[in-house]
């Protein structure tokens, strides 16, 4: 590569160019299915630009695996020549432009099956636009949709032909704005193995268990600020998924009023991975999920919450955690935010849980400086000796030798960490056959 560069150096600037020229030769004479992947790794804008370098390129897009548009990122100024001036703003951006942009690649566009599919809005969009990309990506036989929905009037129903999809195997549906995307009642999607929601309330009106049972190969199900109407008929949210192995729950929305009465049941016997982020939420694991061998938790304590004090919803979420990491004893792994921890601090009674097969522990943070990692016999002669009820762990001279450190460096700014002994109790007392704790250092 220096060898290059200093070669290019000596050379004049015709040579230079004649070179740049015989690399793009050489890039144009690969195969057309060659050249689409490669562009298949660029949005669809970019893939267009591509059409100024040479005759090879200029309807190539047009062959691309993958569509990717982007309204944030859309600038239509590139594009005046293609469409009435009528559309453009005096800022050379707005809806109308981006609409017309996307109509005309997909009716200049081969008729060939799409390997991906992404609109993304962050403005509002016509519902009839969205709906016509969606049928577009459903009748070329895509394997992977994601959708933004973001739209102007009225709600966006998916095709029967999208629900019915046998070649669909990663869906990503997005709620810009609450009700822009209909969740559909039922799905039969053979190949689907990634499911991701955001932004959906779940209701006895648009929910029967069909729309996750329908999908009888899904493997990953991420439910991302979703909730169930208060005050509904829907009370459980029943998750069954017989190949499931990944389940993610974050930022559950349901207000605290309905903690108690609202519920996610969870039927995945081939459960491996769970990870539950935000606020609690009342999840139950059919048979006490005995395959489950990761977790990972990250709780926060409800805010908008007037009928308890801090105190109170710091220790009644606390109880309401414990209720639900008990479902899973069979657990090999766990990992707990400092968040979590400073939950967990807020009761004052623990009892231990039997974590039988409990092996490795993990304290986590959201910005990670670096970790270090202890056995549990050190922690244990840690907790014994501590003279106060916090165990501090940092990395002073004197505790060197003591911790085992990984990508941690000497660091005047960081700061010392603090683990509650009756915590840290409860978790070693309910892991009689953990080896080693790993604890992220925050950025300070």
């Amino acid at each position: 590569m220096e060898e290059n560069d200093r070669k290019k150096m000596r050379m004049t600037d015709t040579e230079v160019e004649d070179e740049e020229k015989l690399d793009l030769d050489r890039l144009s004479s690969l195969p057309d299915s060659i050249l689409c992947h490669i562009l298949s790794f660029v949005d669809t804008v970019s893939a267009i630009r591509t059409s100024i370098l040479s005759k090879r390129y200029r309807y190539l897009w047009t062959l691309s695996p993958t569509l990717d548009f982007k309204l944030l990122r859309f600038s239509p100024c590139r594009f005046r020549p293609f469409y009435p001036h009528d559309l453009f703003d005096q800022k050379g951006l707005n809806v109308l432009s981006f609409e017309a942009h996307v109509n005309h690649v997909l009716q200049c566009r081969e008729d060939s099956s799409l390997k991906m599919f992404r609109l993304s809005l962050h403005v509002p969009a016509g519902s009839e636009f969205v709906r016509n990309c969606i049928d577009y990506a459903a009748s070329h036989k895509v394997q992977h949709l994601r959708i933004r929905g973001y739209t102007k009037r009225g709600s966006v129903a998916l095709p029967k032909l999208l629900l019915n999809s046998p070649s669909l195997t990663i869906l990503h549906l997005n709620n810009a704005v609450v009700y822009s995307i209909e969740l559909p009642k039922s799905l039969s999607l053979p190949s689907l193995k990634i499911m991701r929601l955001k932004n959906f309330e779940f209701s006895d009106r648009n929910f029967n268990g069909e729309v996750f049972s329908g999908c009888s190969r899904l493997e990953t199900l991420i439910l991302n600020r979703c909730w169930i109407r208060p005050a509904d008929k829907l009370k459980t949210l029943g998750v069954n998924c017989l190949n499931l192995k990944n389940l993610e729950v974050k930022y559950w929305r349901s207000p605290w009023r309905c903690l108690v009465e609202q519920s996610i049941y969870v039927n995945a016997p081939a459960l491996d991975f769970f990870k539950f982020q935000g606020h609690i939420a009342k999840v139950k694991f059919r048979d006490g999920s005995p395959c489950v061998n990761k977790a990972w938790i990250d709780l926060w304590c409800p805010t908008a919450c007037t009928s308890l004090d801090v105190n109170g919803r710091m220790a009644s979420t606390s109880e309401r955690f414990i209720d639900m990491i008990r479902q899973l004893w069979n657990v090999k792994s766990l990992s707990l935010s400092w968040r979590t921890i400073e939950v967990m601090s807020a009761s004052c009674c623990l009892r231990p849980i039997m974590f039988e097969n409990l092996r490795f522990l993990r304290f986590t943070t959201e910005e990670k400086y670096g970790e270090m990692t202890i056995t549990i016999d050190r922690v244990m002669q840690l907790r014994k000796s501590a003279t106060s009820d916090t165990l501090v762990f940092d990395d002073s001279e004197e505790q060197k030798y003591i911790l085992k450190c990984s990508k941690v460096k000497p660091k005047k700014a960081t700061s010392p960490i603090t683990v509650s002994i009756h915590v840290l109790s409860f978790l070693l007392e309910s892991s009689p056959s953990a080896e080693l704790l790993t604890i992220e250092i925050p950025k300070v």
